[in-house]
């Protein structure tokens, strides 16, 4: 991702951005050392569900959210760039926040699995 930053500043954008960075880190190093997200933390968190990947043109899980802070319950959403997650752990953290997964859909191979 690029932004162009015209003049000398202040750029509030960028410490949100900044944040955001920071967040997706340290949950990133917390997985690597194998402590994963529980159920208290991921309490709060968007329930994904009827879920697939798709990398398009990045990965991505696409489906039926529910508790989502910007996108209305039963809504179809794609969500941001997915950075990892454990089907089995029923969890996903994409660039902007973890997911709760829910039920995967059927019938259909993801793009990871073709």
């Amino acid at each position: 991702m690029s932004i162009l930053n015209r003049g000398r500043g202040p750029f509030p954008h960028l410490a949100r951005m900044a944040c955001r960075y920071r967040s997706l880190a340290d949950d990133l190093e917390r997985i690597a050392r194998g402590d994963h997200p529980d159920e208290a933390e991921l309490r709060d968190a968007p329930r994904l569900s009827d879920w697939r990947v798709y990398i398009h043109p990045v990965p991505h899980l696409l489906g039926i959210v529910v508790g989502h802070p910007e996108i209305g319950d039963g809504r179809l959403c794609r969500t941001s760039e997915l950075i990892t997650f454990d089907p089995t752990g029923g969890y996903a953290r994409t660039f902007s926040r973890f997911y709760r997964l829910g039920p995967r859909a059927t019938g259909h191979a993801t793009d990871l699995e073709r």
